[in-house]
């Protein structure tokens, strides 16, 4: 291989006991995949010259890192940099989910869940009265559940919503522990007339959490992740795994 400028996919997946990959997932377009190695060093100086000049060293800590972008807000790959979990809610109903108390007209209120349908307002009268839709309150957005409240006219607060929702999928926010995923990287060198094929394994990602994500952006987003590259004690025992991964080149 010579000249190279390289594109492929890009999977994730548990290790197993065994130190061999789980079941991997394509983490969809991948826009970054890189590695970065760096060694700590004990320096001596001589003391004899006036020079201070470095005489001996002793190589420390290396250390690995990587850098991972992902263009797709897949659900996972968002719970990979939030260190969430993914749930997949099913659709339902609910009865008498009561408003925040008080509210005023021009308030907006919004309800537990959203891709709602067949939404019914009431009071908490003993015998509750039904508010009437576009005079008493608009439902401004079905997919978001938002209502606006227009009239509250003799009503008894508080109110309470009973409506059917789709299901869903949620990503919880940092309350997983720190995601460790093996990588299998299917790479193809894409200068002009190569045959290059290059397959890269990393047995053990530590994933940081998302230093940013841009939720309101003039331009494509997408999802910078980072972490360490941990030592797996069971292929380094191999002289042909190593530690940390190994690339193939699969076309040589």
């Amino acid at each position: 291989m010579q000249d190279f400028s390289f594109q492929g996919k890009v999977f994730l997946g548990e290790r197993l006991s065994t130190g061999k990959p789980g079941a991997m997932r394509w983490v969809n377009d991948a826009a970054l995949l890189s590695i970065k190695a760096s060694q700590s060093e004990e320096k001596r100086s001589e003391s004899y010259s006036g020079l201070r000049q470095t005489s001996a060293t002793i190589a420390k800590a290396l250390e690995v890192t990587f850098d991972l972008t992902l263009n797709h807000g897949e659900a996972k790959n968002l719970a990979l940099g939030l260190y969430g979990e993914v749930n997949t809610i099913a659709g339902g109903s609910i009865t008498e989910e009561p408003f925040p108390n008080p509210v005023a007209v021009g308030d907006v209120i919004a309800l537990d869940r959203g891709n709602v349908s067949s939404l019914e307002v009431t009071d908490s009268l003993g015998t509750p009265a039904t508010l009437t839709l576009d005079t008493d309150y608009a439902l401004d957005d079905a997919n978001y559940g938002r209502i606006s409240m227009l009239d509250l006219a003799a009503y008894t607060q508080p109110f309470k919503a009973a409506y059917d929702y789709a299901g869903n999928t949620d990503i919880t926010l940092f309350t997983q522990a720190p995601p460790v995923r093996y990588l299998i990287m299917d790479g193809f060198n894409t200068v002009d007339g190569s045959a290059d094929l290059m397959r890269v394994r990393m047995y053990r990602l530590k994933f940081n959490p998302a230093s940013q994500l841009d939720l309101i952006n003039d331009s494509f987003g997408d999802l910078k992740l980072s972490g360490t590259a941990l030592l797996d004690t069971t292929a380094v025992l191999d002289a042909a795994l190593g530690g940390y991964g190994r690339m193939e080149l699969l076309s040589e």
